[in-house]
């Protein structure tokens, strides 16, 4: 069924679909049949971190301020949060909020976004420009990080800022003692501590061309061990991800840092490539070669568990083996509206890349410890604001899909799939595949994305060992150019049904551009 406007500002509850279906048979063009589906249900279990379904916010054009955040706004609460932002955002059910950056963090000071929001320190934003008024700062985040019941993760300037600065700051949101800053947060109006548990070292502090100055990765891995030592040593208990960049960068990276770097930071974006549609379903699929290339080198680098870690340095060591944290992954093209055309209009077949890029994370759940998608609002964004509203692109419908039924665990799961044949698309498979199990009450929920344009694609069905009924849940849209605008909010491109087949089939067609869950039940 169709999502009305009025349930998608239904937050954080399931989406209840209210308005007609159109026929989703409609663009499709003949039919293909493939082998079978089958899931392992005795193989290798390997956990999904519910840290996949993270958002990202940075002081970017409208990602913040015009964005989550509008001060005066008839759309605002009191806190200055936009309410139609915030219900959407509380539909993606986000479990982790990246901030304040990004390549921003490089000159960024914390300082100057605490306290009366009339004397804060405005100045001008050097990386994406214009100014900032750090009206929205560590509290207002912290505080908008908690309506979304999410945790906090705090990526710390490695450019500007200093050892100390960032020590400082783990002080001020989690300090519990009678100390300065935890004292000032105090005055600030909050007793209790923040507890941000997750704090970045740094954003792509390889990257020449940003306003960062540690491009050497020894240069990086000697002040990062600084930072590391004085924010342990403010709170032991702090997961910390090291910066991740090239490989000869994360070869010496991960060597030196993994004692005390929880996660390597590694940053995708798929896109559109020479105008060719589905060479961006090709720029999805590559991300999974590049997520390999990484575990094998934390594989080779990191072991496990520390051993020998020195008792003098006052703190204990990276408890648990070192994972990916993918804390920018969004799909990036070159046309858009606003700060350096970032405000990107997402059509269907961006939806299939994002269900693709879900699938790759899935399927390597065993590596990738957090995800948090470049960004939430505006920039790159699921979410698009005027100044009378906002809309959920296609890509949010997705988001939600996933972080709705996605399980606990992951299952291997095969299903043959028919090659893209057609311009920009040699050697693409049609179909995409992952599945998941809820070990709580056992539903096996196998994702299947079919991106061709207009060909439906048939399989048969191996039944699971002891599961004896399947529902389905599936979204498609009229075309995979359909996209919503902020023109006709009211118009929402994505279709949505649900229903329950019974006793499972031998046979399922996945119809053209479509993603369906099927939901096997005991």
């Amino acid at each position: 069924m169709m999502w009305a406007r009025r349930d998608i500002l239904k937050a954080g509850s399931a989406i209840v679909a209210t308005t007609g279906l159109p026929r989703l048979a409609r663009a499709q063009v003949g039919g293909t049949s493939v082998g079978t589906l089958e899931i392992d249900t005795a193989g290798r279990r390997a956990p999904i971190s519910p840290l996949i379904f993270g958002q990202f916010i940075e002081f970017l054009g409208r990602s913040i301020t015009g964005g989550i955040f509008e001060e005066g706004s008839p759309l605002s609460d009191a806190n200055g949060f936009r309410r139609d932002v915030l219900a959407k955002v509380l539909g993606l059910q986000p479990t982790i909020l990246r901030f304040p950056g990004g390549t921003v963090t490089k000159i960024y000071h914390w300082e100057d976004g605490i306290g009366p929001r009339a004397t804060r320190r405005v100045r001008p934003n050097l990386i994406w420009g214009g100014v900032e008024d750090n009206h929205f700062g560590t509290d207002e985040f912290i505080r908008y990080a908690r309506e979304l019941k999410a945790e906090p993760f705090i990526t710390v300037s490695m450019g500007v800022g200093t050892a100390e600065e960032a020590s400082n700051w783990v002080e001020y949101c989690n300090g519990t003692g009678r100390t300065h800053y935890a004292d000032l947060r105090r005055r600030n109006g909050f007793d209790a501590p923040h507890a941000v548990k997750y704090w970045g070292l740094g954003n792509e502090e390889d990257a020449e061309p940003d306003a960062g100055r540690l491009q050497d990765p020894a240069d990086y891995v000697r002040e990062a061990w600084y930072y590391a030592k004085l924010m342990k040593l403010q709170d032991p208990s702090i997961k910390l991800i090291a910066a991740g960049g090239g490989q000869a960068w994360n070869e010496r990276v991960v060597h030196e840092l993994h004692p005390v770097a929880d996660y390597l930071a590694l940053h995708l974006y798929p896109k559109t490539q020479g105008g060719v549609p589905l060479s961006l379903i090709k720029s999805a699929d590559d991300t999974e070669a590049t997520i390999g290339t990484i575990r094998d080198q934390i594989a080779r680098l990191a072991p496990p568990r520390v051993t020998e870690f020195n008792k003098w340095y006052r703190f204990p060591p990276r408890a648990a083996p070192m994972m990916i944290a993918l804390d920018e992954i969004g799909i990036w093209e070159d046309a858009g509206g606003g700060v350096y055309n970032m405000e990107t209009r997402y059509d269907w077949n961006h939806a299939l890349a994002t269900a693709t890029l879900y699938n790759v994370m899935i399927r390597n759940a065993d590596i990738i410890g957090m995800a948090t998608w470049a960004q939430t609002v505006n920039v790159l964004a699921p979410i698009l604001t005027n100044a009378t509203g906002s809309i959920a692109q296609t890509i949010w419908f997705v988001m939600a899909l996933y972080r709705r039924f996605c399980g606990s665990h992951r299952l291997s799961a095969t299903l043959p799939s028919p090659v893209l044949a057609l311009p920009g698309a040699e050697q693409q498979r049609s179909l995409d595949t992952a599945a998941t199990i809820d070990d709580a009450g056992g539903t096996i929920s196998v994702f299947v994305v079919n991106r061709h344009p207009d060909r439906a694609v048939a399989t048969r069905i191996a039944r699971p060992a002891g599961y004896r009924r399947v529902d389905l849940h599936e979204l498609s849209a009229p075309s995979p150019r359909s996209a919503s605008t902020l023109d006709r909010p009211e118009e929402n491109v994505v279709a949505e049904r649900s229903r329950t087949l019974g006793t499972i089939p031998d046979h399922y067609s996945f119809p053209a551009h479509s993603i369906t869950v099927l939901h096997f039940r005991r």
